[in-house]
């Protein structure tokens, strides 16, 4: 059965046009994947949290698709689906559901608490209190076990973190005594290595735990204690992360600006239109939740980042270029409904980011692009060593990083791409101008000449084109599912003229198994786009 009932598509009695062809394709698509995420539910398949980051990470995709459904085909059907998202979504925010994040606050976002947060172990002494906290980094946190046992007859004990997946720390003679050359939080911080991720803190006797970390205890703080044996689960922490608030709120802001923008009033009903102010008001809270990770850079670039004492993976760094780039989408549409000029250069500041980042095959002006996952004035793009003592670290869950400059893959791009195009395409004096029609010629010639793999077919003549899985032009082979975001290069078709033929090449007629909120999305632009 259709998500949308009552509009049954005619039958086709002659040739369509190849545009109109490749726009049922889209739709047709987009309901496909629809139906099969909602089947059975009686919340349009959307959680009642966002602990797994489905919320932020899958609905989201899905909302965006509907709003893309609704611009391109005016149908008030798709308004109204995507209102009714939009208000299971906004029942599932923290300060709605009186949950609090890590810190201990109850803000209008959606935090998340599972592979995207590190994780936590707390390890008790022989009185049952808290002595000894240990903190893995994802990936693969949540698998963790920290197990301790006793060595000798001074209180010393060994420490090992294992898990599926996971290669076996072991760290050994450690003590609970502030006092002690051995003392556990900082051997712990001796030994760390990047590939396990371990670190540790010391927690003073009648302290709660759970939390800020804090470090530089008084050797005469606390009584000798000894440590309990035993193996002790990780708990992770509760975050709201700015990416998956920026993807939440894009499309709420976008139904509104289509909204305000549809002269005819007809492709969002009233029904919805009496909703748009609650829902400006929850986006414009949201995005304000997170003003304290914004970060301002040289050459009028700004970003966000996680603060040093969050708990995750990159605590003190600057978000990767996609994810900060999430909430740029929504703020270009904020500028746009408010005026507000701060709105219009914090948008700005992210797109010269991604501008600075695009460097251009060979130096030439207009020649294909390419740009990192990770901006490249950050830190993880630059790696970062240790200072010799967590109070001075940049990071409180990572002392020291390899640096990471790896290109952008096609999978994050979508992002990237949609953002370039939205800001670039907005009305003139809306927005600073950052990116010129070169920067679009470029990043299409990426598409052509980096991304596509033409390879020849085993009888000589061409073979079906593909995806690599980055940008750089050398990457390795993309993977079927990386096939199936190849839509999200067709809004730069008016930049190239061979972008639309190669999409509608390269496109899956279905997406791999399992159907995920992204195939509905890049359906939808394939229907926007036709």
């Amino acid at each position: 059965m259709s998500v949308l009932p009552g509009h049954a598509r005619p039958k086709r009695r002659f040739a369509l046009p190849t545009r109109a062809r490749r726009h049922r394709v889209g739709a047709r698509s987009f309901h496909q994947v629809e139906d099969t995420l909602t089947h059975d539910s009686t919340t349009g398949g959307v959680p009642g949290d966002n602990e797994a980051g489905v919320i932020g990470w899958g609905t989201s995709w899905r909302m965006q698709g509907y709003l893309l459904m609704a611009e391109r085909t005016g149908n008030p059907a798709y308004a109204t689906r995507l209102a009714e998202l939009i208000d299971h979504v906004l029942a599932a925010r923290d300060d709605v559901r009186g949950i609090a994040d890590h810190g201990g606050v109850s803000a209008p976002v959606w935090s998340t608490a599972t592979k995207f947060t590190a994780a936590t172990a707390s390890v008790p002494d022989e009185a049952g209190e808290i002595a000894l906290e240990v903190t893995v980094c994802p990936p693969r946190a949540l698998d963790a076990r920290v197990t301790v046992r006793p060595e000798g007859s001074e209180g010393r004990f060994a420490l090992t973190v294992a898990g599926q997946g996971r290669q076996a720390f072991t760290v050994e003679g450690l003590s609970l005594d502030p006092a002690d050359e051995r003392r556990a939080d900082r051997v712990l911080y001796a030994a760390y290595e990047q590939r396990s991720a371990v670190t540790g803190r010391l927690v003073a006797a009648g302290e709660r735990s759970g939390g800020r970390l804090r470090t530089g205890l008084r050797p005469d703080a606390a009584p000798s204690r000894r440590v309990q044996p035993g193996t002790y689960p990780v708990r992770p922490a509760r975050v709201a992360l700015a990416a998956q608030t920026g993807m939440i709120t894009y499309p709420i802001a976008g139904l509104v600006r289509l909204a305000r923008q549809d002269p005819s009033h007809k492709t969002v009903p009233a029904s919805v239109r009496a909703r748009l102010d609650g829902y400006l008001d929850a986006v414009q809270r949201a995005v304000q939740a997170h003003d304290h990770q914004w970060q301002s850079a040289s050459g009028r670039r700004g970003c966000y980042r996680w603060l040093p004492e969050e708990p995750v993976s990159f605590a003190g760094a600057e978000l990767p270029t996609n994810e900060f780039l999430a909430m740029g989408r929504t703020y270009v549409h904020l500028a746009a409904l408010t005026g507000d000029e701060e709105h219009a250069e914090r948008a700005a500041a992210m797109a010269h980011s991604l501008r600075a980042d695009l460097v251009r095959q060979d130096g030439r002006g207009e020649g294909a692009a390419t740009w990192p996952y990770w901006p490249a004035f950050g830190r993880v793009h630059c790696g970062w060593s240790a200072t010799g003592s967590p109070d001075t670290d940049g990071s409180a869950y990572r002392p020291a990083y390899a640096p990471v400059t790896a290109p952008e893959d096609v999978t994050h791009a979508l992002i990237d791409l949609d953002f370039l195009h939205l800001y670039h395409s907005q009305p003139a004096g809306l927005l600073p101008p950052v990116f010129d029609d070169g920067d679009l010629r470029s990043v299409a010639a990426t598409f052509t000449r980096h991304v596509v793999e033409r390879t020849p077919g085993t009888d000589g003549r061409p073979g079906r084109p593909r995806m690599r899985h980055d940008v750089s032009g050398g990457g390795r082979p993309g993977t079927d599912r990386e096939q199936a975001h190849v839509a999200a290069w067709l809004p730069l078709r008016s930049w190239s003229d061979e972008v639309a033929d190669l999409v509608h090449a390269i496109h899956p007629s279905t997406p791999p198994p399992p159907a995920m909120g992204v195939d509905a999305y890049c359906a939808a632009l394939l229907a926007r786009w036709a």
